[in-house]
């Protein structure tokens, strides 16, 4: 009998759902109380409104595709696919923008590898974010791969590298000129 790798091990079902465990609302206190105590007022703001695009980004993304059974996406605009986004992916995504953003700045210094790498940026925010909320209630809520391309517990798709390429370098080239100038000015008049 074959057995599949962890890699390749399929995406726990919404039927694993289980209570947060002990530890699992140790972890959250310790995530809340590092973001809120290492991060300034004008990064709070980035990552509220960064998660917030992210949120109208994958709405979007789910409008223009659609899945097939055996799991590949295709891009085929307003096909009927509703527009999804989760609010534990917003959550998740609040807590995880100073990586996203600078801490991977802090080790990538040149922007053309920081939009060349940036799917492997969002792939290790996703094999983290996926595996914390498997331990946390027992599956990804907030999204699930599947097919042929889909790793760790369907945590991962490969084959969205072309799009995380794309959103790298909308990030480096638009969004980040323009709005972390903005956060840092709005948080001058509160702080």
């Amino acid at each position: 009998m074959a057995t599949k790798s962890f890699l390749r091990a399929p995406a726990p079902p919404k039927t694993n759902a289980h209570p947060i465990p002990p530890l699992g609302y140790l972890l959250i206190a310790l995530a809340v109380m590092l973001w809120a105590y290492t991060t300034s007022f004008a990064v709070k703001i980035q990552c509220v409104v960064g998660a917030a695009l992210f949120s109208c980004t994958e709405y979007t993304f789910y409008t223009m595709t659609v899945e097939d059974p055996d799991g590949t996406v295709r891009v085929k605009p307003f096909a009927g696919r509703p527009g999804h986004t989760t609010i534990h992916q917003y959550i998740m995504n609040v807590f995880y923008i100073p990586f996203l953003i600078h801490g991977y700045h802090a080790l990538i210094h040149s922007t053309f590898l920081r939009v060349l790498l940036f799917p492997l940026n969002i792939w290790l925010l996703e094999i983290i974010q996926g595996y914390t909320l498997i331990y946390l209630i027992g599956y990804n809520a907030a999204w699930t791969y599947r097919g042929y391309d889909a790793f760790f517990h369907g945590n991962i798709k490969l084959w969205y590298v072309h799009h995380w390429l794309m959103m790298g370098a909308a990030l480096e080239l638009v969004v980040l000129p323009n709005v972390l100038p903005f956060t840092y000015t709005i948080a001058s008049y509160f702080v």
